[in-house]
């Protein structure tokens, strides 16, 4: 199957409450990497993108990717300032690949909708209309730097969480380029361990994060998976690719921290009379 596939497997890799575990660990593989093309064949596209050759711009390119996923592959770049950068370039001809997925996958969608009753409450082809408007604005790049420079600028003061500089002069639609980011990844607890970071803290510090974005903010990263994700010295995050956002009303967050609320009291109000019982024994 093609990227959009790819994409939605990424996806519900991360709804561990609606998949058994043995499916999110094998559909979490879909987030370590994608197969990558030849830099010869994203040269052209670089070029059109650029306006020029990255030699003209770049003091060097490394033309073995540093990463590659279902929409693009990022290759690591030096200014000729040494300022290291990523450049983010989308696979050629992707956009016609993923409406012809979209059209299938909307397919698949009334089928199970006519035919799977009980999945028919899950409304899957208000799912898919949903991950279509998401995806197509992922293919944009630019809007993906303008998503991340929103969230930055939400985050002004909070050292806890990096997000990469964005180079406007060299991105558009296909390309972006931004200040890359050394640190270590989502997964790599053994990593973590070895730098001496303390997870607590990470955990902390990434709790901290996603609901100042959700409940403060209401505009969120809403493709959270590890890759998208980094360790730092001083038990600080590095999150990468906003292409997908999420936004939230203040009414719904005023909804959200009402039933946080309710759910936190109900539970304490349970401590309290096993406390009750215990002291009555």
């Amino acid at each position: 199957l093609g990227p959009t596939f790819v994409k939605l497997g990424q996806v519900l890799a991360t709804r561990v409450d609606l998949l058994p575990p043995d499916w999110i660990d094998e559909l979490g593989e879909l987030q370590n990497a994608a197969p990558a093309l030849p830099y010869e064949q994203i040269l052209p596209h670089l070029v059109e993108a650029l306006g020029e050759a990255p030699s003209a711009i770049f003091a060097q390119v490394e033309e073995v990717p540093l990463a590659a996923a279902s929409l693009a592959q990022t290759h690591r770049a030096w200014l000729h300032d040494g300022t290291p950068v990523v450049m983010k370039v989308r696979r050629p001809g992707i956009r016609d690949v993923i409406e012809a997925d979209l059209r299938l996958l909307a397919r698949l969608a009334e089928i199970v909708e006519a035919r799977a009753a009980d999945l028919k409450r899950y409304h899957p082809a208000e799912v898919v209309h949903q991950f279509t408007l998401s995806l197509r604005r992922e293919l944009d790049f630019a809007g993906e730097c303008r998503n991340a420079e929103r969230i930055a600028a939400n985050f002004q003061g909070h050292d806890e969480i990096v997000i990469p500089r964005v180079h406007w002069q060299w991105t558009c639609e296909a390309l972006n380029v931004q200040d890359f980011v050394a640190g270590i990844g989502g997964r790599d607890l053994a990593g973590v361990d070895a730098a001496g970071l303390d997870r607590r803290r990470l955990a902390r510090a990434g709790a901290d994060i996603v609901l100042k974005m959700v409940l403060e903010d209401g505009c969120f990263h809403a493709d959270p998976h590890p890759g998208n994700i980094f360790y730092l010295p001083g038990e600080r995050i590095a999150v990468i690719d906003f292409g997908m956002v999420g936004r939230i009303s203040e009414q719904r967050r005023y909804q959200v921290v009402q039933l946080l609320h309710g759910l936190v009291t109900q539970e304490a109000e349970a401590v309290a009379d096993v406390l009750l019982e215990w002291t009555d024994g």
